[in-house]
Parts: C-alpha cells; structure tokens; sequence
C-alpha cells in the first residue's frame, strides 16, 4: 500500500483541490443559508474573504504535513 507522499503529484493536487471544494460547499449550504454568516468577522457573502484563506492555509498545511511523513 503507498503511502501519500508516494503518490502521484496529481493525486495530492486533486486531494487539497477537493478539501478546498468541500470548504466552498459548506460555504454555500450551512453559512450563507443559514445566517451564520452574520456571526463570523470578516465573512462576505460570494465573495473571497479571510475565511477563505484560512480554510487554504489549512489545506495547505495539512498536504504538505501528510507529504513529509515517513
């Protein structure tokens, strides 16, 4: 069995491209649906903000993390 760091490149691209997918699909559904949008500082309506890029950051370091383990 390989591990994620012996995985092709293009794998672990569409791995981050999908988290990535699932953090904007929450987005739509739970926050913007709901309200909640109203309790989160810096969250704009359809438009990138800082929780966007938190939620990249994440996904960032959670492949590179999973990419340096042995």
């Amino acid at each position: 069995m390989a591990t994620f760091r012996e995985s092709p490149v293009a794998l672990q691209i569409g791995f981050g491209l999908t988290l990535m997918n699932s953090w904007v699909l929450f987005e739509e559904t739970v926050v913007d649906r709901t309200g909640l949008a109203h309790l989160m500082p810096g969250y704009r309506i359809g438009d990138a903000c800082v929780w966007d890029a938190g939620a990249l950051a994440v996904v960032i370091a959670l492949v590179w993390v999973l990419r340096s383990r042995r």
